[in-house]
């Protein structure tokens, strides 16, 4: 990993190299002419530039069934969490259908990072869509086990049951997910009444949680009334049952032909039947004009425990006028804590565009109501050009929103005693611990810090971090002398009584070792125990200036104080009077530790 700097006003960058593989699907027309870009997003909301995918392994990147892979140099943002893909539609075949994409940051090689999309990327295909927001499944290599799945499909015994269509299936696990898998055995299959069997190879998802199951609508038939469908876990000898009994169909039911499933049953516990739940809607269209919307709307929930599909929002009122508010209540599974929710429509009728204020749903079992701020349009016409959006929530109504605890962090730096060890730079530092991170935090405690063989000491007060597992210590590479030679940190975290060290004993400089200006420490030792409490003690300091001529100053004057047992920092003798004339006297009363 390389550091970069930029301004003064944003110290640093950490760069990486990303490799990304890119799997075009294998449908007609799939690949694309256009020039496609990709901008990956971190968990702690960092994100990269739009990244131009070029330079691949192929001569011709995007064709039809191709894998390209690209290696491309960026921000470092930490965990991923999503990625946005795009093309310009440019070229003589613009549209795009993209199977998937795997990410690799390559400062960590073992955790790669899945998107499945099996969607077109396309003006005339599909929902007309040319960039997709596509989830990160994050996996790692060292967990990874190959499996075996059994997959049993129960075509329901309707008329018109069957489909010709191709049919995909995606395992979901608490571990990982799989990409859309086609299940095929080269028999005639997906007859109505009939029972197909198909045995999948792939890494171990963990326990099932849930699957989507679909079809690509195409053959003379495609329409598919789906009954159930049995997963057996060969490695873990664990039986699921995913109920469906609807239609995957253009003309059938809510026409949609993918659906998630979620287990019934397993054979290894009692019946257990997925919770339902009613979920209240409330829609408050914004009072702009043209702001309301002719279109249909959907809303998907997202949770920890499960996520619905697309639910259109109709109670056969005239919805989504501007300035009204409008009120719904779906049922569906579960999902458990709402993280975000996905809000777009189709873009269809006279006056699609929309401008969406807010949403708040209320979990019915759960006495829960959550607010999802929006105030932006979804509109091609405006805005973005954006029709759907992730909304993540504001508050509940239930709580007061909690503050965000504060603590204290003392630090004390130890430059090493070197020539030339010390730096005339600002130095910065950013704490990363279990629960959270600090942004960079510049170390100044207005005296002339990091000289060589010195400890400085600050204070910094910010949200809590949890238990420290590393920092980053960087400086901005300015001054006349720059060049650091960083021996070591110690850290105390206030609140929990607790000390950390920080060991370096490394340069931070352009011109010694590695060139680097900014590295990351893991701690060493921590006392692990409660910090005993530091002695304090008050010092009556009584200063007598010369009676000389000029024997006075109007400089500010510092003490340091030594003893057996500890040393004061540099610490300013001021008493608010007119000090240090000739001829007088001066007292100060200071409090410090124990020396």
């Amino acid at each position: 990993m390389t550091y970069r700097l930029q301004s003064n006003h944003l110290i640093y960058y950490l760069v990486t190299s990303y490799e990304i593989i890119v799997y075009t699907g294998d449908k007609t027309r799939a690949g694309t002419n256009s020039q496609v870009y990709i901008t990956l997003f971190g968990k702690d909301g960092k994100r990269t530039e739009k990244i131009h995918l070029k330079n691949s392994n192929n001569k011709d990147p995007f064709e039809r069934n191709q894998t390209d892979k690209f290696s491309v140099k960026s921000d470092y943002i930490g965990e991923l969490i999503k990625l946005r893909i795009e093309h310009d539609n440019s070229g003589l075949s613009p549209g795009w259908f993209l199977d998937r994409i795997v990410v690799t940051d390559l400062h960590d090689p073992k955790t790669k990072y899945v998107a499945t999309c099996n969607q077109w990327l396309a003006k005339d295909e599909g929902d007309k869509q040319i960039s997709r927001e596509l989830m990160l499944n994050k996996q790692i290599s060292g967990t990874k086990q190959n499996n075996q799945y059994k997959i049993t499909v129960y075509t329901g015994n309707k008329s018109g049951a069957g489909t010709d269509a191709d049919v995909f299936i995606t395992l979901y696990g608490n571990l990982r997910e799989t990409g859309g898998i086609r299940l095929e055995n080269n028999k005639n299959m997906f007859e109505a009444g009939q029972k197909d069997e198909f045995t999948v190879e792939c890494p171990t998802v963990g326990v099932l949680n849930k699957i989507l199951i679909a079809h690509n609508n195409k053959g003379s038939a495609p329409g598919w009334f789906l009954d159930r469908i049995l997963i057996e876990d060969v490695n873990a000898h664990h039986l699921y049952e995913f109920p469906c009994n609807r239609w995957l169909a253009k003309n059938e039911d809510d026409k949609q032909i993918s659906r998630l499933l979620f287990p019934k049953t397993s054979n290894d516990y009692g019946k257990q039947l997925v919770r339902k739940n009613q979920y209240k809607i409330t829609v408050y269209t914004g009072n702009k004009s043209g702001a309301g919307t002719d279109a249909d709307v959907f809303i998907t929930l997202y949770g920890n425990l499960a996520e619905t599909d697309a639910i259109q929002l109709d109670n056969k009122s005239n919805n989504f006028e501007a300035g009204k508010k409008d009120e719904f209540t779906i049922e569906c599974p579960a999902v458990g804590v709402l993280n975000k929710i996905l809000i777009a429509h189709n873009n269809e009728g006279f006056a699609p565009g929309w401008f969406l204020d807010r949403i708040l749903i209320e979990d019915v079992n759960a006495h829960h109501v959550y607010e999802f701020p929006c105030n932006r349009w979804l509109a091609k016409n405006e805005d973005d050009k954006q029709i759907a959006r992730f909304l993540f929530p504001k508050t509940s109504n239930d709580y007061e929103k909690s503050p965000v605890r504060k603590n204290q962090y003392k630090i004390t730096v130890y430059t090493g005693n070197k020539s030339g060890a010390g730096t005339d730079a600002d130095v910065f530092i950013t704490l990363y611990g279990n629960l959270a991170q600090t942004d960079a935090i510049q170390l100044d405690n207005k005296n002339n810090n990091f000289e060589a063989g010195k400890k400085d000491e600050f204070i910094i007060e910010c949200p809590t971090v949890g238990i420290l597992n590393k920092i980053l210590i960087a400086h901005n590479n300015e001054g006349l002398a720059p060049g650091w030679f960083l021996d070591r940190i110690l850290i105390e975290d206030v609140n929990a009584h607790h000390m950390y060290e920080f060991p370096c004993n490394r340069w931070l400089a352009k011109n010694e070792d590695d060139k680097q200006i900014a590295r990351l420490l893991f701690p060493k030792t921590s006392t692990g125990h409660e910090k005993p409490p530091v002695r304090k003690n008050q010092y009556k300091i009584t200063v007598y200036t010369g009676n000389k001529s000029g024997a006075g100053t109007d400089a500010d004057v510092f003490i340091t104080l030594y003893g057996n047992l500890a040393e004061t920092d540099p610490i300013q003798l001021d008493n608010k009077s007119n000090n240090f004339e000739a001829g007088k006297k001066d007292e100060f009363t200071i409090e410090c530790p124990a020396v």
